[in-house]
């Protein structure tokens, strides 16, 4: 049974354009998938924690040096990373905040990045454990980083390239909707849905 994981991590709400995109790819996914199972995180509602002395006590200390505030950390990680594993399709709306990613979101992905579980060091360095996913980001932005004059400033593609192809999601597609007024958020919307839809026929 197919499974997609949504998430959502913008700080705006009904008037969110990545909000609209995933809902929107999500929908048509639902149509696509009437048996499918869509698991779905807001991070601004429920924020990820943050990468604390517990944490790394949890995951890298022998077992000996676990305390009960460490095992909480681990198992609130494994819980986001379980969603990850179970999901086929995940849909991503990460608005550009300041050339990057929310930090709600960066939060999710420091939380979903752990040694074993999403990736292993064997003698042909790192290795993805979660390959064969599709990665679908929903994102939004003030200024057109195609332009090559705010291109260099465009940290949040490459970012979430690298991070996704590192715990093994190689498959990444972005949805892209840019500018700030009401006409360009339209217009971009309108070119969202021919997307979504060519995403959807491809899968």
């Amino acid at each position: 049974m197919p499974h997609l994981l949504h998430i959502d991590s913008s700080s705006r709400s009904a008037d969110s354009v990545t909000r609209q995109i995933s809902a929107r790819y999500v929908a048509a996914w639902r149509q696509q998938n009437p048996e499918g199972i869509v698991t779905y995180r807001d991070v601004t509602v429920h924020v990820p924690n943050f990468v604390s002395a517990d944490w790394v006590t949890g995951v890298f200390a022998p077992a000996e040096y676990h305390t009960p505030q460490s095992k909480a950390a681990v198992d609130a990680s494994s819980t986001l990373i379980s969603e990850v594993e179970a999901a086929d399709v995940l849909v991503l709306g990460v608005p550009m905040y300041n050339f990057n990613v929310p930090a709600t979101f960066k939060a999710w992905i420091d939380q979903i990045c752990m040694a074993g579980r999403t990736f292993a060091y064997d003698a042909d360095g790192p290795r993805g454990l979660l390959a064969g996913k599709k990665a679908v980001i929903a994102r939004a932005s003030g200024s057109d980083f195609s332009n090559p004059a705010f291109a260099p400033m465009d940290f949040h593609a490459p970012y979430l390239r690298g991070v996704l192809g590192f715990i093994g999601i190689t498959d990444v597609e972005f949805i892209a909707v840019n500018g700030q007024t009401p006409e360009q958020i339209e217009a971009g919307l309108t070119e969202a849905d021919q997307a979504i839809a060519a995403s959807l026929k491809a899968l």
